[in-house]
Order: structure tokens, then sequence, then C-alpha cells
């Protein structure tokens, strides 16, 4: 009982289906970014309410998750396991294994298929392609990728290995999966170091063509993406074949999932899922489906926490990684203490405390010493937590910082006109505009106002005083100029400014191409990570606790809260 275009994924006897209510179970997990180990956390009211407690900790895991998946399965009778991608980076057990752990882990728990995120590109096509044909044992999807269209020859293996759809026989309902890949880190995949140089089609037309075909040889159809929730509910309320829309890309997670009317169908209601980031949940739904329409749902978020008991199978597959990683990285070694958490995100939408310090570890590097550091924000990917309830400090380890700094970009320096600075600011709010006004970029050594209603950066000043200031006339004796209520000196067009980065934003990454064909880029070849673990254990004060153990002083009295460098102006 195969299909017209795509071959089913299991032949059963015929079934005719005709008038009954037949009941199906999704699983869906996606951004697993790596977290196959439990890790600790502090929850905070987000995660509460969807059922995540302090004192539930560690967190996630992949063994945890393989039991609630292996439960899920086992009192389901039809059941289909998607993942709405990045399921590589986030966590040292991908930096070391570059993303065979995580294929393994997720063959060992019975995918049925997964839509390739922008992440599972971060090591390069080559790297992909490799890791899919050694391991992979579910469907990869990503409909709205052209690799034909590129002459790598890692291209052409991975249009071998990624399909645009799969139809799956469940006992004789047949399921359409359509895989839509991301498109906001699109550009940065394909034009930075870790380039793909494929061709993107349209979402809407891409999504249409496909339904269309799968339409009529499947009982329902499911649109498996990487894109974001915004972009889901568009989907499912503009597409008319669609019938589930299950997505990842920004870490939301639903609960309950959202009902989406159909503005092209006349009463047909389209459910829309995200999972969550991190391995903390895994999304159940379970639907009744009745001659080719979802009559019926309900869902349930289920927190994966210390309570799920952990599966022995996945254990022992992860057991010789974890050997390794712990052989090979000291992951346990205290750099430093805080009080509180050290937010990567400013409090209104400006520099954060963690961004200040890490672009400021940059830029002070012995070696790299440049005028000012930028670093793009959704480079630093968490914060560094607080202390958990009943403590008053929190020690941060080196695997803490690999959860914040996951990428391993090193640091480019590069000279900077006073016009490319100006220009590489105004790109800096411009993209910030379009996401409510929060900074993209983190900075040091510089201040400068992120106008967003007119899409420019104000009052740009590189070095100075820093003298508090209310207006110029306050930074007269200087010869600065008052900037974000800062003194410092106003840049020039025609002057020379020395910038340190980190390599991906340096080569054209985020969509920073005013620093792609910069002539005067020198990469140092030094870690980003490495700079910060170097630079917190320089700040800190060091002493030696009642066992004789040397252990660093707080870090939040040096970084308590964004100081100004990128005020937005609304």
């Amino acid at each position: 009982m195969c299909c017209a275009l795509w071959s089913c994924e299991s032949v059963q006897p015929v079934q005719d289906l005709s008038g009954l209510d037949v009941r199906l179970t999704i699983l869906h997990t996606g951004d697993l970014h790596s977290r196959l180990i439990p890790y600790e956390m502090v929850p905070q009211y987000t995660d509460e309410e969807l059922g995540l407690a302090e004192g539930q900790g560690p967190f996630g895991g992949a063994a945890r998750v393989a039991t609630i998946l292996k439960d899920a399965r086992r009192n389901a009778g039809r059941s289909l396991h998607l993942d709405s991608g990045d399921y590589f980076q986030g966590a040292p057990i991908f930096n070391l294994f570059k993303g065979e752990a995580e294929i393994r882990v997720l063959a060992e728990m019975g995918l049925d298929a997964a839509v390739a995120g922008n992440h599972e590109f971060d090591e390069g096509a080559r790297n992909y392609a490799t890791q899919l044909e050694r391991w992979s044992t579910y469907r990869t999807l990503a409909a709205n990728y052209d690799f034909e269209s590129a002459d790598d020859p890692w291209n052409s293996r991975l249009d071998a290995l990624i399909d645009p759809v799969a139809i799956f026989d469940l006992d004789g309902l047949k399921v359409g999966v359509v895989g839509m890949g991301n498109l906001s880190s699109i550009t940065s995949i394909h034009e930075a170091d870790n380039s793909m140089d494929v061709r993107v089609q349209d979402t809407m037309q891409t999504i249409d063509h496909y339904t269309a075909l799968l339409a009529p040889q499947v009982d329902i159809v499911i649109v498996l993406t990487h894109l974001s929730l915004d972009d889901d509910v568009e989907i499912a309320r503009w597409c008319k074949d669609v019938d589930i829309v299950v997505g990842g890309h920004l870490h939301v997670a639903l609960d309950p999932i959202k009902v989406v009317p159909s503005e092209v169908v006349p009463g047909k209601r389209v459910l829309v899922s995200h999972a969550g980031a991190f391995a903390k949940y895994v999304q159940r739904i379970d639907l009744v489906v009745r001659d080719g329409e979802v009559i019926a749902h309900d869902n349930e978020l289920l927190p994966v926490d210390s309570s799920v008991p952990e599966d022995a199978d996945m254990l022992d597959l992860l057991h010789d990684y974890e050997r390794e990683l712990a052989d090979t990285i000291d992951l346990t070694r205290t750099v430093a203490r805080t009080r509180d958490r050290l937010r990567r995100f400013g409090s209104i939408g400006g520099d954060s405390p963690l961004g200040n310090l890490v672009v400021e570890a940059m830029q002070y590097r012995s070696g790299i010493e440049t005028d000012f550091g930028m670093t793009n924000s959704l480079g630093i990917r968490t914060d560094i937590q607080g202390p958990a309830d009943g403590q008053t400090e929190h020690d941060v380890t080196v695997e803490e910082l690999y959860n914040v700094l996951p990428f391993d970009n090193t640091i480019t320096t590069m000279f900077l006109s006073g016009v490319e600075v100006q220009e590489m600011f105004d790109y800096i709010t411009q993209r910030s505009a379009g996401r409510g006004c929060s900074t993209q970029a983190q900075i040091s050594s510089a201040r400068f106002i992120m106008d967003c209603s007119a899409g420019i950066a104000d009052e740009i000043t590189i070095g100075g005083s820093w003298a508090p200031c209310n207006n110029d006339e306050d930074c007269e004796d200087t010869g600065e100029i008052c900037s974000a209520l800062r003194c410092g000196r106003p840049i020039y067009p025609s002057e020379s400014y020395e910038l340190a980065t980190n390599n991906y934003v340096a080569s054209g990454g985020s969509g920073f191409y005013v620093l792609e064909n910069n002539t005067t880029q020198e990469d140092s070849g030094i870690s980003m990570r490495d700079a910060v673990e170097f630079f917190m254990l320089e700040l800190s004060d060091w002493q030696t606790d009642s066992e004789g153990n040397r252990v660093a002083t707080d870090l939040n009295s040096l970084y308590p809260e964004g100081d100004g460098r990128i005020t937005p102006r609304f």
C-alpha cells in the first residue's frame, strides 16, 4: 500500500477506516540544543507555571526524555514522534563530538522525523551530512531548501539525505509531513563560515505546493517547522490543506496548544504546537481523526525533571560520551561566583550585565586590546544562573560557560572608519527595531542612543572619560560630548577605530555585511569563551574557603545591571 509520490514508512494490510474515530498520538520535541545530560538551572516564572519547580533539578537529559517517550508510545495505539530541529549545539557534548551523540540519541528514541534546524549546520554541511549518514535512522525534512542549486559536493549529499516530505502509514491511518527549515537565520548559514550555499524557497508557496500533492494521498497533513510561532500561526491560518503545525526555533512552550481558525476553509480549526527548548518538556498531543478531519484533540506538556526515571538503554548509550567528556574538559571547575542571576538581556531592551562582561572580556584580552568591542546578543545563549533556593551564592563553572557561550567562536579584530561605525550601529538599531527595540548587540567602550522609530544610531561615542553628564556642557573640560548620560568622544567620519568582535559576525553573520568585506580583519584564534573565563578569573578576588580551596567572589557588584551603553529610544 505505497503512496504515489513518496514511499510510505511502513506498509500495513489495507484497513477501511471510513466513518471510524481513529486515535493518534503525536510526541513533539524540539530545540534540544545538545542537552543530553541533565543540568542545573533555577526555574523562572514561565517554567514554574509550566510545571518545572525549584528543587526538582537537575532538569532535562535524554534518558528522561526517552522514558517519557517510551511510556507514551506504550500507552498509545498509533503514534508519531516529530522533532522541530536544532538538536545540535548548546552543551559541551556537541563541541567535542560534533553532533554524533545527538543523532544517535534521537535514533535510540525512535524518532520518526525531524526538520533540519539552522544549528544543525554549525559545523558545516559536510559534518551534518556525515553524521546523518553514519547514525540517523529517522527522516530529515526541509522542503524549502534547494540543495541542488549548490556546487558544494556536501550539499549534494544533503540533497539525498534531506527530503521535502514523508508519508507514514500508521495501521491504515496515513499521515503526511512537510518539513520547513529556518529562514530567519539562513542568511548567516549560507553567507558565513559554515556555508550551505542553498537557494531558499518561499514559505507559503512551498507549503501550498507540497500539501496539495499530499492531501489526496493521506488522512491528515502536518507541517513540521523551524520558523517561528508567528509564521506557524500564519501557515495555520492561510494554508488550506494543513491540519497541524508542529514548530520550534524561538524556544516557546505552548500549554495548551493553539487552535487557529482557518481563513480559507470555513469552520476548519488548525492546531499549532511548540514544545519549548533544552529538553525541558515533551509535548504530547492526542487526536481523534474521522474521515480525514481532526474532530477532537487534547495535549499535555510533560516536564522533564528529576521525578522522571532515566531510561537504562539511553544511559548506556551516553556512558562513553560522558566519560570521554569528563576526561577531556574539567567542567566542574569554578571560575567565579555570583549572588544573583547575571542576565543576558537588559531590563529595558538595552545593554545587559552579562553582555557587558562578555564584550569587555573580548576587548581587553591580552593581545586584543582594541578601541571598542561588539558581539551579537544571541551568541550569548543563556543567563549565568543565580543561587538556588536557600542559597546565597552561585558558583560559575566551566560547564556553565559552555552553556552561555556554546559556539566555538574566536575573536577577530579590524579597523573601521567613522562612517563604517555609524553604519554598523545603524544596522544594529534597525535589526533591534524589528525585535521590540531590544538590542541585538552588546558593546564595550562605546555608547549610543538606539532610535528604533527612526532606525538610526544617535549620539555615538567611543572611548572617553565616561564621567556622568546631563548635557554637553558637563563634558566641555575633556572636549567630549554627553552620550547616554556619559561623557565620550564623538566619532569622526575620517578617523579609524579598532573593533574586537567574534569571527561569526566579522564574516557577515546575522547580517553584519558592513564587516564582511573589511580587508583589515585579523582572526586572533583566541576563543571567545576562553577570553571570558580568563577575564572572570582576573576580575575575581580570589580567596580560600574553610577547606583550603580557592574560590572567586561575586561578579554582581561589577555588573549589577546594564549601564546605559545602549539606550533604546522608541
